[in-house]
């Protein structure tokens, strides 16, 4: 699908007061739905809405109470505990007062303290919290912060776009226990003086006040794929809740398979808005990069297992940029990797994803152990990320199943080749535009089509590097990258704009909705004229 729309009116959401959920920007990996949040805010703040982000980090202050600090100083630390948790990914945890850590010190109260709070964690997670009413609600503004450091980092660079931070402890983790525990019972959240909620993922959770509601479904993997670790029922359950709200989806497939799985037994829906959403690319380059990343020689990075950084070679590797778990099938990239035989010419196998502590990843591990051509990064920061992709070969994406697939998407826009599954995902990124050029869909039953399909990409490049002495080859590969840059910002730039137009349409759309259902109620409530 090619966009031509334009981009929305920097002032069409203008006097909207909309909240947007953190869960994704909380955790310690930002990957797609982090991406997808960013670009929401992103698109929100172009429209002239105010925005701001709901986080469930709201930590402890017990320590400061406890020393009589000023108000207006604990405030100042309340904003850096928060912002440091959504910088690191980590909630802050309480420091004992004076007297607690006396009190810690008895023998009796130490005996006892253990099993209170693990009475009360599990009191927590039987009993959720249910109702956040307005007033237990911290809101920060962003414009009260003056030279704050946290604003300074990378990794929260999407405050730019947020106008100030609301503060509910655990709300997310309670709309889970909701689901998992309680069907139809919903987490209900006062937001008296806002004016619209949008979730980046499906939430247990209904806003009592806002006009606007709007879910963000990605997928239903957790339903088709059993190798996940979600609460199966609580999934499904967050995904009926989705029903009585407008809805956003990442791709038409995923669209097709919640209205045959999920509206059926959820028609109150049928009155709400969808709408389909290409998501944004996730690379940022920055405006020089014409003039020093398209003439980076090499690239070097650090490897798990090796002593020293490893130099990559432009064109000398394949990248896989996904989180490792069964579904992404990165055992099955390995073994055709192994199987072609390119590691023999040179290229290399480059895995940017955390290996976590499961079968699975134990499995990865033997078999990268086996072989020094493969390199395990770890998660990368963003600049590590755009210069991997820049100079890689290929890009590998052989998920069994995917929501979006953002890698491929990220790699089709530089014009970089992106050897992928045949998702549906997948299929649409490859209808988008030219991609169909850079997409090359391989099916996952044979080893010997990707290992075919990776000898395919190493020979093509080593027939236009063929003959060409040092100095050649460095004007093509400054040439290559330096077309890359330049094709990547004109794609991001359209699909951006079908991004920004979809959203704000569905927030014009949903509002209008939810004004007319509101005029509609009054006249049905209003007395009848006497005859």
């Amino acid at each position: 699908m090619t966009s031509t729309s334009p981009m929305p009116s920097s002032h069409s959401l203008h006097g909207l007061r909309l909240v947007v959920t953190a869960i994704d920007l909380e955790q310690s990996e930002h990957r797609g739905i982090a991406v997808y949040s960013k670009g929401v805010l992103r698109a929100l703040k172009r429209a002239g809405a105010e925005v701001w982000l709901l986080t469930q980090f709201d930590p402890p202050m017990n320590d400061l109470r406890s020393r009589r600090i000023p108000k207006t100083t604990a405030d100042t630390v309340f904003y850096a505990r928060v912002l440091e948790g959504l910088n690191t990914g980590h909630r802050h945890l309480a420091q004992m007062s004076l007297r607690q850590r006396v009190l810690r010190a008895l023998p009796i109260v130490n005996q006892w303290v253990p099993p209170v709070l693990r009475a009360r964690s599990k009191l927590s997670t039987l009993f959720p919290q249910r109702r956040y009413p307005s007033r237990s609600l911290k809101c920060l503004p962003i414009r009260e912060l003056f030279d704050n450091p946290y604003l300074q980092t990378e990794r929260l660079d999407y405050l730019l776009n947020v106008d100030g931070l609301i503060c509910a402890d655990d709300i997310f983790v309670n709309s889970f226990r909701l689901a998992n525990q309680k069907p139809g019972e919903m987490l209900e959240l006062d937001l008296q003086g806002f004016d619209g909620l949008i979730t980046t993922c499906p939430l247990q959770i209904r806003p009592t006040n806002p006009t606007v509601f709007i879910q963000t479904v990605h997928d239903l993997i957790p339903l088709e794929y059993v190798q996940t670790s979600d609460h199966v029922p609580g999934f499904a359950r967050r995904l009926r809740s989705c029903a009585p709200a407008g809805r956003l989806f990442v791709s038409s497939a995923t669209q097709r398979k919640f209205n045959a799985s999920i509206l059926p037994t959820a028609m109150e829906g049928a009155a709400h808005h969808s709408r389909v959403l290409i998501q944004s690319p996730s690379l940022q380059f920055p405006g020089d990069a014409l003039d020093w990343e398209a003439q980076m020689p090499s690239l070097k990075i650090n490897a798990e297992g090796k002593e020293r950084l490893q130099t990559l070679q432009p064109g000398g590797y394949l990248l896989f940029n996904s989180s490792v778990e069964p579904r992404k099938n990165l055992l099955f990239a390995l073994r055709a990797y192994v199987e072609s035989g390119i590691e023999r010419h040179g290229i290399r196998f480059c895995i940017t994803g955390m290996l976590k502590d499961d079968a699975y990843s134990a499995s990865v591990s033997r078999l990268v152990s086996g072989h020094k051509s493969i390199l395990l990064t770890g998660y990368v920061d963003e600049a590590t990320k755009r210069h991997l992709y820049l100079n890689a070969l290929a890009l590998v994406s052989p998920s069994l199943v995917e929501g979006f697939g953002i890698p491929v998407l990220d790699a089709a826009c530089l014009g970089l080749m992106a050897l992928a599954s045949p998702s549906a995902s997948h299929q649409e990124i490859q209808a988008l535009h030219d991609f169909d050029q850079h997409v090359l869909l391989c099916s996952t039953l044979q080893t010997s089509d990707w290992a075919s399909a990776m000898r395919l990409v190493t020979l093509k490049q080593e027939q236009e590097q063929t003959d060409l002495d040092p100095q050649a080859l460095r004007r093509h590969l400054n040439r290559l990258r330096s077309e890359r840059i330049l094709r990547y910002r004109r794609y991001q730039r359209l699909v951006d704009q079908s991004f920004d137009t979809t959203i704000c349409e569905l927030v014009q759309a949903e509002s209008g909705a939810a004004t007319l259902s509101h005029t509609t109620r009054a006249r049905q409530l209003a007395p009848r004229a006497a005859n």
